[in-house]
C-alpha cells in the first residue's frame, strides 16, 4: 500500500492531530506576545478595548464598553461581548496580558477545526474527508491570522460549526442532551455575531425532511419548537437592545447595519476582487482553492441529488449567497465577513479531495495541495503581515517603552482628547487613554458640529478634556487650537501630550 493510498483511505492515521495541532501551534507561537497590529487592526483594538474595560469596570456583559466615550461611561451597542467576556475573565485570574487573547482565540479555533472535521465525518461517512476538511480550514490563511487575533467571529464560527454537528448528532441519536447543546451554541455564535444563524437553514431543511417522512414525535416538536425559539429570539433580542444602546448613548463605534452595495460599478468590482485575490490568497489559500474548483466542477459535472447532504448544503449556500450580497459594501475592506462563507466552500473542496483520492494519478497531487497550504499560510501571514509588514500602529504606540512613556504622562483616569485616528480606537487602546477623538487635524482645528461655530477644543474642554495627545504637530500651532494649550507634558518622538485649559480671552 503506497503512502497516498494510506492516507486517503479509511481512518486517520494517529499521527494526524498531533501533527496538524502541533505545526499550528508551532507557527503561531513566535506571534503570541505581539500586540494588535497589522489587517483589521482597529478591530483588534475595539475588541480588546471592550474586554479591558470589563475587566476594569466591572463584568457585566450587558454593558461592554469603549474608550472614545466622550464624558459617558462608554455603554454602547455592540455584538454580544462573548469573546471579549471570556478574555476580561482571563485577565481577572492571570493578570492583564496580551498574549491572553490571542492564547484563548487558538483554542477556541482548534476547537472550531475539531467540529469541522466531526460534521464533515458525519455528513461524508469517511474519517479520512473530516481530516481533510479539518486541515483545510486550520490552514485557511484568513484563519491562520485572526484565529490568534482579537476577533469574536472566531469564537462564532466555532460555535455554529458545533451547533450544527450536535444538532446533527440529535438527529441521529435523540439524545436531549446534544439538543441542548447544539441549542446553546447555535445561540451563543448568533449572539456573537448574527450572521452565523445561517447555519439554521440546514437544520430547517433536515426538519422538513423528517416531518414529511414523519420521523418527528410530539415529544420531537415541543424540543424542536423551544430549540427555534432560543436560538432565533436571543441574539435577535440582544441586537434590539445593542441597537438601542447605540442610540442612548450617540457611540456608534460599532456598525450594526446591513450594507449591500447596490451600485453595480462599485458590486461587480467587488465580487472580481473577492474571487479573483482575496479568495485564493487569504480566504481558502491556493491548496484549497485547487480543491474547490475541482468540487465546483463535479458538481456541474454529476451533482449529487441523491445525497442526503444536498438539499441542506443547497439551502446553507443559497443563505450565504444572500447574506454575501446584503453586505457586499462590508466585503470590499473586511475579508472576514466572509468567514462564514468558509464551511460551505470547504464541504466542496473536500468534495474535491474525494474526487482526486479515487483516481490514483490524482493522489499525489491532492498531497501536494495539502502540503502547499500550511506553507502558504505562513508565507502570507506569519511572515508577511507579522514578522515583516507594517503593524499600522505608530511606532510610539507599538514600541512598549515608548508606548509606557506616553501612558504614564497623564493620569490613568483623566479624560484626553487624542488623535488623528480615524479608526477612533487604536490611538486610544494603546494610550490606555479613554475620552474624545478626533479623526482628522481638520476636525481638531474645526468647529465642534456642522451648525456650530464652537470650536471643537473648546467642546471637548468644557466637557472635562485635560490632555490631548496627537502626533501630528503642524495642528498644534492653529490659531483655534493654541489658546486651549497649557504647558507641555510630555513629547515622546513624533507624539506631544499637552494640559488643556479653557481659552484665554484679551
Amino acid at each position: 500500500m503506497t503512502l497516498t493510498t494510506s492516507l486517503f483511505t479509511g481512518r486517520l492515521p494517529r499521527w494526524f492531530w498531533p501533527v496538524l495541532l502541533g505545526l499550528n501551534l508551532a507557527l503561531h507561537v513566535p506571534f503570541f506576545r505581539l500586540p494588535p497590529n497589522s489587517a483589521h487592526v482597529w478591530r483588534q483594538c475595539n475588541t480588546m478595548a471592550v474586554a479591558r474595560n470589563l475587566y476594569e469596570e466591572g463584568m457585566n456583559p450587558l454593558r461592554p464598553s469603549v474608550d472614545r466615550r466622550l464624558d459617558t461611561n462608554g455603554v454602547t451597542g455592540a455584538n454580544f461581548p462573548s469573546y471579549e467576556w471570556l478574555v476580561a475573565g482571563s485577565y481577572r485570574l492571570l493578570g492583564f496580558d496580551e498574549s491572553l487573547p490571542r492564547i484563548i482565540n487558538w483554542f477556541i479555533y482548534m476547537l472550531g477545526v475539531w467540529a469541522f472535521y466531526a460534521l464533515v465525518r458525519r455528513i461524508s461517512g469517511a474519517d479520512w474527508l473530516g481530516g481533510i476538511a479539518a486541515w483545510c480550514l486550520a490552514w485557511s490563511p484568513e484563519m491562520y491570522f485572526h484565529g490568534i487575533n482579537a476577533l469574536p467571529d472566531v469564537l462564532a464560527l466555532t460555535a455554529s460549526l458545533l451547533g450544527l454537528w450536535a444538532f446533527v448528532r440529535w438527529r441521529d441519536t435523540r439524545r436531549p442532551l446534544l439538543l441542548a447543546l447544539s441549542m446553546v451554541a447555535t445561540a451563543l455564535g448568533g449572539l456573537t455575531k448574527l450572521q452565523f444563524l445561517i447555519v439554521g437553514f440546514p437544520m430547517a431543511v433536515l426538519v422538513l425532511r423528517d416531518a414529511l417522512e414523519r420521523r418527528l414525535s410530539l415529544r420531537d416538536w415541543l424540543l424542536l419548537a423551544g430549540y427555534a425559539a432560543v436560538t432565533v429570539t436571543l441574539p435577535l433580542a440582544w441586537y434590539v437592545y445593542a441597537d438601542y444602546l447605540i442610540k442612548t448613548s450617540g457611540l456608534a463605534d460599532f456598525g450594526l447595519l446591513i450594507r449591500p452595495e447596490t451600485d453595480p460599478a462599485v458590486a461587480f468590482p467587488i465580487i472580481k476582487r473577492n474571487l479573483i485575490s482575496d479568495w485564493p490568497e487569504v480566504l481558502l489559500g491556493y491548496g484549497a482553492l485547487v480543491l474547490l474548483v475541482v468540487g465546483l466542477v463535479r458538481l456541474v459535472r454529476q451533482a449529487p441529488t441523491r445525497h442526503p447532504w444536498f438539499l441542506p448544503g443547497l439551502a446553507w449556500a443559497g443563505a450565504l449567497l444572500a447574506y454575501y450580497l446584503l453586505e457586499l459594501h462590508q466585503m470590499q475592506f473586511h475579508l472576514y465577513y466572509q468567514i462564514p462563507l468558509l464551511p460551505v466552500l470547504l464541504l466542496l473542496a473536500t468534495w474535491g479531495a474525494a474526487w482526486l483520492a479515487r483516481h490514483p494519478k490524482g493522489r499525489p497531487w491532492l498531497l501536494l495541495f495539502l502540503l502547499v497550504q500550511p506553507v502558504w499560510a505562513f508565507v502570507r501571514i506569519g511572515w508577511l503581515r507579522w514578522a515583516t509588514g507594517d503593524p499600522d500602529i505608530p511606532t510610539e504606540l507599538y514600541a512598549p517603552a515608548t508606548r509606557a512613556a506616553l501612558t504614564a504622562a497623564t493620569p490613568a483616569g483623566a479624560l484626553c482628547v487624542v488623535g488623528p485616528d480615524e479608526s477612533g480606537c487604536k490611538m486610544f487602546y494603546f494610550l490606555h487613554k479613554k475620552g474624545f477623538g478626533f479623526d482628522t487635524p481638520q476636525q481638531l482645528a474645526g468647529p465642534a458640529s456642522d451648525s456650530s461655530t464652537r470650536p471643537y477644543l473648546d467642546a471637548c474642554v468644557a466637557r472635562g478634556a485635560r490632555f490631548l495627545y496627537t502626533n501630528d504637530t503642524t495642528t498644534l500651532s492653529s490659531p483655534t487650537v493654541r489658546p486651549y494649550l497649557g504647558r507641555q507634558v510630555a513629547r515622546v518622538g513624533q507624539f506631544q501630550v499637552w494640559a488643556l485649559q479653557p481659552a484665554q480671552l484679551d
